[in-house]
């Protein structure tokens, strides 16, 4: 009996194997409209060792990545975003990615007033992409990303010239005032940023 099922079994096994492409693509395309993402990574990974060359491949990885972006998964939709560039890359779609992959490190920003050093770094990649993608259309998504980093830090040197002048530190107060200055493109009140109750203890 034992042996039977043991046949059975790796009979069963090899029936999933040596599929084509597109029976792996609809595969991680399934467990990817699950919400299964482990199940899907598993499937993309057959589908990456047993069709290398399909251009379904390259589908498939740009949807791993935006799987993953949407659960807030953002290492792993780097990860996916990373291997998309090295493999299929191109110039027609190169704004997209790098879009992608500053809109993973943005909204991993997750702790208002202590992740200055992500928001630096969001900025300047905000900056990078104008610079480099100035006719994408998705130059107005970045622009905002930009405006709301460049807010953020702002908010951040606020709070610490508050500290350094409670601190009788008036000159490194002054620098921290003058520090990021940003203007909005309207004249208006600039809201605080908000966290929850609890976690505002923390900040």
């Amino acid at each position: 009996m034992i042996f039977v099922a043991a046949l059975a079994l790796g009979c069963s096994q090899k029936g999933v194997s040596n599929q084509s492409a597109e029976y792996w693509y609809r595969q991680v395309s399934e467990q990817i409209a699950r919400g299964a993402l482990e199940s899907a990574g598993d499937r993309y990974s057959s589908l990456a060792g047993e069709h290398f060359g399909s251009p379904l491949l390259a589908e498939a990885t740009l949807m791993m990545a935006t799987a993953h972006l949407e659960a807030e998964e953002y290492l792993l939709a780097n990860f996916y975003l990373d291997e998309y560039s090295k493999r299929f890359g191109a110039k027609q779609n190169a704004d997209l990615i790098a879009y992608l992959k500053l809109l993973a490190d943005y909204r991993g920003i997750t702790r208002s007033l202590r992740d200055q050093k992500l928001a630096l770094d969001a900025a300047e990649k905000t900056e990078a992409f104008a610079a480099q993608f100035g006719a994408s259309d998705l130059k107005p998504f970045v622009a905002t990303i930009n405006a709301k980093t460049k807010l953020f830090n702002r908010e951040i040197s606020l709070k610490i010239a508050d500290l350094y002048r409670r601190l009788g530190k008036e000159n490194a107060a002054k620098y921290y005032e003058a520090f990021g200055e940003f203007k909005p493109a309207k004249e208006g009140k600039l809201e605080p940023s908000k966290s929850w109750f609890p976690k505002s203890w923390f900040e």
